[in-house]
Parts: C-alpha cells; structure tokens; sequence
C-alpha cells in the first residue's frame, strides 16, 4: 500500500502543500479552522511526518540525549522515564545510553560524541559524580547544547543541575526517629564518593546537634553500594562491634531490607527492639513487614525538571555564557508507616 504524501494531505484538506507542512511544526500563523482541517486529513490518511526530512529543512532534530549511570537501575530508569514523558509533551524525542562505570572516560566520551553526531538539540546526564575528565569533557559539549546534570553538582560555566535536597531529607528522616523519642540512632549510608551520601549523612549530624545528641562515629557505617547485601553487612558490623541503638536510618530502601534481614536472623524485632527508616519509597517498601517507613523521593519530577530546563534553554536559543549556573532542589517526601515506634527503656545490642 501507498504510503501518503504531504501532497495526498494538502489535496484532501484543499490547502497548499506548505499549510500543511506549516501545521505539521505548529506554526502559529495557521488559523484555526484550516489547522483542524489539516489534522483532520492527517488523521484520516494515517500521515506519519519523516523526521529525518523535517531536521534537513528546520535544522532541527526535536531530540535530547539522555546518559545515565545505570538504565536497568530503579531511580535512574525513573528520572529516564520522567525526562520522557516531558520531552513527549514538547515533541522531544529520547536517545538514551547508559555508563555504568563512570571512570571509564573512554567510555562516557564515546556515548557523547555518538549523541552529538546525532544532533541532539540538549543532553541530560544522570551521573552521580562528576570527575575531573567528566568536568572537562562537558565544558566542550556545554558550548555546543544545553546541558542538564542529574544528582550532581558542578560550577561549569552553562550547565545546570537538578537534584533532591538530600541533605534536607537526611535530616528531616533522623528528626523523625528524634520526635519518636529516640537517642541512639545508627545510621547506614550509600558509597562516601556520591554527593547524595554525603549530604544525608550531613542531615544526619544536623538533627542529632540540632537534638543536642552526640555524633558518634562508630553509629555510621558506609557501604560500597545501595543494596540489599551492603545494608546487611552494615548491620552485621553495628552488632558484632557490640554497639547499643534504638533506631537505624538508611540511606536507601534496599539498604534497609539488607538491614532488617539480619536484624530477623538475629531474632531482633522490627520496630519493637529497633526502628528503621529507609530513603526512595520504592515500590515494595510498603508491601514489607513491617511496612517502611521511608523518605520518598521525586525521582520522575526529577527528570522531568530536567527535561524542560533543557528544552526551555533550547527554545530561548541559549548559548555558552548564556546558561545560568543555577542548581535546582526538589524535596523528599516523610511517608510514615509501621517501621518506626518509640523505643523502649534500654537500646538493643
């Protein structure tokens, strides 16, 4: 079958062939009665635009390019599927590649060579860390597009950043626990090189000063990722070192789970002998038992600040010098569920 033609829709729709292709771009001029003519013999055709075509003559793609650290990833898939959900409603389009190791400078600067080359009009990056040759590449592309960084900060000239305040989090999470009446509060926390595991850790040590309550060091364990196994491991040292608390805040929800599991295999009782809080509401945090008491976080709205941040810059024509600098700061959510209950007399050890 014959595909249809600009010009099969400009004759059903008794327009020029150029109305047509005015309406296909959303040019303004088109008066309304003839637009919903057009579309109506759009619809009627089942006219599909050749985007390759509408690039060669607008000089224009309608593309971003979106590199994260790890798509298969819960949060990351999250902030990809926001950017494209608001890029869709701008008539952007998504090309998305995926960095895991984000030393591997090769690597990150293979993936944003192959985007430029396919004239993306703005990237957005989801990068936890920025290192010196991140810093240095992104100088290079920020002269050539709008870029956007995801969770990490940086004071390059023309880029922006979009982030949670997890240092805000970190702290209203450990007040919490405070107000629920407890004093020894371990703490669990992501890799020390991510920004966003600093910055709770930060919020952390506010609520307990701002509670008049010591810091001690032994109470924070790091772990070398967010998962389930580090939070256990986590949790195997706070008891083996004999150290005594009434409550545990976790920087991730998966961390949390590892931490609860060895807690059970010590027949500890959660929250009777310890209450834990957790970080992201993913979506089994409130199918646990006991269910999670968490800090949601908004990591669809994240992406999808990016995303118009960057299609915003691109519709004003921004250039190098010409992008403010500015970092922009969502908040976690408090979700309280069964996790989390005043704590007894004596501390668990």
């Amino acid at each position: 079958m014959k595909r249809p033609t600009l010009r099969d829709v400009a004759a059903l729709a008794n327009v020029s062939h150029q109305t047509v292709s005015r309406v296909i771009n959303a040019d303004a001029r088109v008066i309304e009665p003839t637009r919903e003519r057009v579309l109506a013999a759009l619809r009627e055709l089942n006219y599909v635009p050749n985007a390759v075509a509408r690039s060669l003559t607008s000089a224009r793609t309608h593309t971003l390019g979106v590199v994260t650290a790890n798509v298969s990833d819960y949060a990351f898939g999250q902030t990809v599927a926001g950017a494209e959900a608001a890029a869709r409603r701008h008539g952007f389009y998504l090309l998305v590649g995926s960095v895991e190791d984000a030393s591997n400078e090769a690597e990150e600067a293979a993936y944003l060579q192959v985007l430029l080359q396919r004239q993306v009009e703005g990237l957005i990056l989801d990068w936890p860390t920025l290192v010196e040759h991140s810093a240095s590449e992104l100088a290079h592309v920020a002269a050539r597009v709008p870029v956007v960084l995801v969770a990490a900060a940086t004071d390059l000239a023309g880029i922006q950043a979009v982030d949670i305040d997890n240092r805000r989090a970190g702290q209203e999470a450990t007040a919490y626990l405070i107000d629920q009446g407890h004093r020894s509060i371990a703490t669990i926390t992501g890799p020390p090189e991510w920004g966003a595991a600093r910055d709770r850790l930060d919020g952390y040590r506010d609520a307990l000063t701002a509670a008049d309550v010591d810091v001690v060091p032994a109470w924070i364990k790091s772990c070398p990722d967010w998962g389930p196994e580090n939070g256990r491991l986590a949790m195997i040292r706070l008891l083996d070192e004999g150290l005594r608390f009434t409550a545990i805040f976790a920087q991730s929800d998966l961390l949390a789970v590892g931490a609860i599991a060895e807690l059970r295999r010590r027949k500890i009782r959660v929250p009777e002998e310890v209450s834990v809080i957790g970080f992201d509401d993913i979506p089994i945090a409130s199918f646990l038992e006991p269910p999670l008491t968490t800090m949601r976080q908004p990591i669809r709205e994240l992406g999808e600040l990016a995303a118009n941040i960057v299609i915003e810059a691109i519709d004003r024509g921004d250039r190098e010098g010409e992008i403010r600098s500015d970092r922009h700061l969502l908040n976690a959510t408090l979700i309280v569920r069964q996790s989390v209950v005043p704590p007894k007399e004596t501390p668990s050890s």
